[in-house]
């Protein structure tokens, strides 16, 4: 038997040193074979508190297709989905470590993270295989998922989540315009979780810097204001006050940053065939590349019954499509269970399961009262001289020529002499958010009209550490400026945009750009 004797409170500064090293580094990791291989070995909790059935993923029960987990007075415990209910629960491995201090899992695919009482995420890899081949890290972080740690901005429950999306189960995503593309070998992993009022959501990489400064531009522009999230295959699921709900289909690596492995493009991709697989995509320029700017958020239906704050995605399939999420509830006053729909589904159905409702009962409004719950809007207000587009290197350049443009601040181009002098246009945006994808700009001609634009953005890569929002250092950007499309076909009515168009647009309705942005001023390339 396992010895469960309890031991020092958790670090504060570092996460425990017991498992600095796991598979989990290792990606793509094994097809999801599931098998018992080495589950007799795992001691049979003997406890009456354990959960009957795990129906939906909370910081203390969690599911895959192939394994239940639950937290049961800080011990971590597994069986069997499958016939879960005749399957006696045992204690998960779990390094010395760990034991009594965790406060929090989550599963997605074949990983799981499990958070202790000071925040710090620990991944346990191959939990979609058998338990012989489970395994702990408390690697995080660039390089290459060889930092040394990342903490949770906070570790309540129901504001942060696991989700994976890898080659062997969800396989593949699709862009804005509902184009396939698939997973690549290194998978997409990430933690989001909610910062500060619920407005942010800040989100972990593996790969990426141990900071709280990538975001997921949450919902109307990034103000609204969430009480709870889940997420899964890059699905991120989030609820208000009034229980009002949305989804988004993001990860870092679709949404336009990572322009190493992936191949983005502002363009209409249509007529392009889909690469067979991510590395086909990247170096083949006849195939389609992920069309940007990246899917917005989906507002759900509403629920017609009680909820709580127990909201949940997990994937069902293979596919961006084959997600389901579930919302603790009643109907109608009766039993408790489970509010239930597809990603897609038009209206929720509901599944009684007389269990406890976890989470905290919402004022589950019958109307969307989203605009309720708005935090205010970002505090910078920038603007930036357009360069002339007579410079060899420009944004539709670093695009076109496949670079690694989102490592490349406009600001070193200058430094390298390759200024770019003004057009004569400068563009203006109000209360701009580096984390929102989208925003609405406006353009200012050389002689005085004003034209109305979109300003899309993503982040840039970074690998090293830098602070939330904008601030002093620069922060690097990629992007492009689009003509609302009614504006756009009715230009040859108005000479100031039909002149900006054929002149610095070079006769696009989108162009894509690079930007530098501190809190007070703004470079465009």
């Amino acid at each position: 038997m396992l010895a469960w004797a309890p031991v020092a409170a958790a670090e504060t500064t570092r996460p425990a040193a017991c498992v600095p090293f796991g598979t989990a580094q290792l990606p793509p990791g094994l097809p999801s074979q599931g098998g018992r291989d080495g589950l007799e070995r795992l001691p049979e909790f003997v406890g009456d508190n354990a959960p009957s059935s795990v129906e939906l993923r909370t910081q203390t029960t969690q599911f895959n297709r192939i394994w239940d987990f639950a937290l049961v007075d800080a011990a971590l415990l597994t069986r069997p989905r499958a016939g879960s209910d005749a399957e006696p629960w045992r204690y998960a491995p779990l390094p010395e470590c760990l034991r009594d201090r965790l406060v929090g899992i989550s599963v997605d695919d074949d990983e799981l993270i499990a958070v202790d009482d000071a925040g710090w995420i620990y991944t346990m890899d191959n939990v979609s295989q058998a338990p012989l081949f489970w395994n702990w890290t408390s690697a995080f972080g660039a390089p290459l998922w060889t930092g040394s740690g990342q903490r949770l901005p906070g570790t309540e429950p129901g504001t942060w989540a696991l989700s994976v999306s890898s080659p062997w189960d969800n396989q593949t995503y699709t862009d804005a315009a509902g184009r396939v593309h698939y997973v690549g070998l290194g998978k997409m992993t990430m933690v989001p979780a909610l910062t500060g009022d619920g407005s942010r959501i800040t989100y972990a990489d593996p790969w990426l810097p141990n900071d709280q400064s990538y975001e997921i531009g949450g919902p109307l522009g990034g103000r609204f204001r969430s009480i709870a999230l889940s997420s899964a295959g890059s699905t991120t699921f989030v609820v208000n006050e009034y229980g009002d709900m949305y989804t988004r289909s993001f990860d870092f690596d679709a949404s336009g940053s990572d322009s190493v492995f992936f191949r983005y493009s502002w363009d209409d991709q249509s007529g392009k065939p889909t690469a067979p697989n991510m590395f086909a995509e990247l170096l083949d320029r006849d195939t389609a590349a992920i069309q940007l700017p990246g899917q917005d958020w989906v507002r759900q239906p509403k629920i017609p019954g009680e909820i709580t704050s127990a909201i949940s995605v997990h994937s069902t399939g293979v596919g961006p499509g084959a997600r389901e999420l579930r919302v603790a509830g009643r109907q109608d006053g009766g039993a408790s269970g489970f509010w239930h729909k597809d990603l897609d589904a038009p209206a929720w159905e509901f599944t009684a399961t007389g269990a406890d409702l976890p989470g905290t009962p919402l004022e589950n409004s019958p109307f969307d009262r989203s605009a309720e719950t708005l935090a205010p809007p970002a505090p910078w207000n920038l603007s930036a001289s357009l360069p002339a587009r007579d410079t060899l290197v420009d944004g539709q350049f670093l695009v076109d020529a496949g670079l690694p443009y989102t490592l490349v601040d406009p600001r070193l181009l200058d430094a390298v002499g390759q200024q770019a002098g003004p057009s004569g246009y400068r563009i203006a945006v109000s209360h701009f958010d580096p984390a929102a994808t989208t925003r609405e700009a406006t353009v200012t001609a050389p002689d005085g009209a004003v034209i109305p634009v979109l300003l899309h953005t993503a982040d840039g890569l970074r690998f090293e550490a830098r602070g939330p929002g904008l601030d002093d250092q620069p922060r690097h950007l990629v992007g492009a400026i689009e003509i609302p499309q009614t504006a756009f076909d009715a230009r040859d009515t108005d000479p100031s945009l039909d002149a900006f168009v054929r002149d610095w647009m070079r006769g696009k309705q989108i162009a894509p750009i690079t930007l530098s942005a501190t809190a007070s001023d703004l470079v465009v390339r």
